[in-house]
This record gives C-alpha cells, structure tokens and sequence, in this order.
C-alpha cells in the first residue's frame, strides 16, 4: 500500500465547498504516480522501456466528500498483474481514518512506439508489492448505454487536456462529461454523485475533436464521446 497526506485545497471544491470530482481523480492520479517514482519505475524508467500505462476503466464509489481544509490520507494499492494488465485500488481516508471514497481501475501496459499491449518488465513486477484488494463491489467493466441519446456540439481537444503521454488525460473526460452534465440537467447539479464509472475506449490527441451523445435515465446519467470517424473515445456515466 502506497499513501500521502494532503488538506483539501479551496482550488478543488466546488461552490458547496467540497472536493469535486476532477479533484479527486487527479488526487489519485497524482497518489498513483508517486508510488511510481517513489518506487524507481516512473515516467523516464518506462519511457526509456518505450512504455506507459494506460487506464481503462474507473469506477469510483464516493460514500462522502471531503471539506474545503479538510486533512485526508490519499491511498493506493496494485493488487495484481495478469498479462500486459494491471489492477489497482485506491481509496480516501479522512484524518481518523474513516474511508470516505473507494475505486478499482483496470490498466493496460502499452508500448507507446506501435501503440500495441506489451507486457510490464521483472522490474516493474518486483517494485509493485501487491497487497490485497480492497473490500468493495465490483461491476462490470463494460458499460451499456441507454437507446435515446442526443448528439451535441462538437468539442475541440485543447492543449490544456494533453498529458505526458501526449494524449488527452483520463481525468479530462470525466471534466467534459461533468460540464455536459451540468449544462444539460442543471438541476442535477446540486445533488451528490455517489458513483463515477468510466470506460475508456480509444485514446484522443491534439487536433482530434469529440462529438457528444448524452442522456438521462433511471438516476444515470450517460456521456459517450466519439471522434470524427464514430470511433467511441469514453463512455462515461454519473450515478446520481
């Protein structure tokens, strides 16, 4: 298990002063890449490999948010390595301890040359102690959209969105979906998500641009994003 300590910052609350969701997720982002570093196979060991790990799902349950000032314990695990995959679990502690929010994620291990699943080397195997997944359910990785989805304004990938791995970030889809959220139910905007799921299908770069399909339906709220080609980059879905 990997942590770090960090104080909700007045930058990642929304206007009822809690922590938002794209806070969050860069949260953990953040906590997964300091494991990485920390234990020697960070962003130069896998690049100099000509790798890099992609994610491709989320599935966060927030059981509570953090307060602005709030001091939380920010925590990872991989709790295992199948092939070119990886599973990793993450969750938010408040400061006596109490888990405010779960996640499992599921990463692929790319070779960033062909853009093909390659397998982790010995060393990345030997430096990530598994520990034990964390005790939470499970859903299927594969999400079902519902039938009635209406098509959007296009929306241009900007600079701001692109990561390391020159490609849109992950936690910049669930940005866009929240936005597309909140312009098209904004009396949703008020109530509390107490699930995030994400399929992350085809990755995006500079000069790409997403076409939107969204709907609302049954406490779910459901965000497809497509490329110029119908290609789907995301499915995205909000439990309300």
């Amino acid at each position: 298990m990997y942590s770090y300590d960090a104080r909700i910052r007045y930058s990642e609350c929304g206007s009822d002063r809690k922590l938002t969701i794209p806070a969050l997720i860069n949260l953990f982002q953040n906590c997964s890449s300091f494991h990485s570093e920390d234990a020697g196979v960070g962003i130069d060991y896998v690049t100099e490999h000509d790798g890099a790990w992609f994610i491709l799902n989320w599935q966060i349950d927030i059981d509570e948010m953090p307060s602005f000032c709030d001091k939380v314990k920010v925590c990872t695990v991989p709790y295992e390595f199948k092939g070119f995959f990886g599973n990793r679990n993450f969750w938010l502690e408040d400061e006596h301890g109490n888990i405010l929010v779960k996640a499992a994620t599921l990463w692929s291990y790319m070779n960033i040359k062909t853009l093909r699943p390659m397998k982790p080397d010995e060393k990345q195997l030997e430096h990530y102690e598994l520990g034990q997944k964390l005790d939470m359910e499970y859903l299927p990785r594969k999400l079902a959209l519902v039938e009635e989805l209406k098509e959007g304004e296009a929306i241009p990938v900007r600079a701001d969105m692109i990561d390391t791995n020159n490609h849109v970030n992950n936690g910049q889809y669930i940005n866009i979906a929240m936005a597309l959220m909140a312009q098209d139910e904004p009396e949703l905007a008020g109530k509390p998500i107490r699930r995030v799921l994400a399929e992350y299908k085809k990755s995006a770069v500079m000069g790409d641009t997403f076409h939107p399909y969204t709907g609302y339906a049954d406490g779910r709220y459901y965000v497809c994003l497509k490329d110029d080609n119908g290609n789907i980059n995301v499915i995205v879905v909000f439990e309300i």
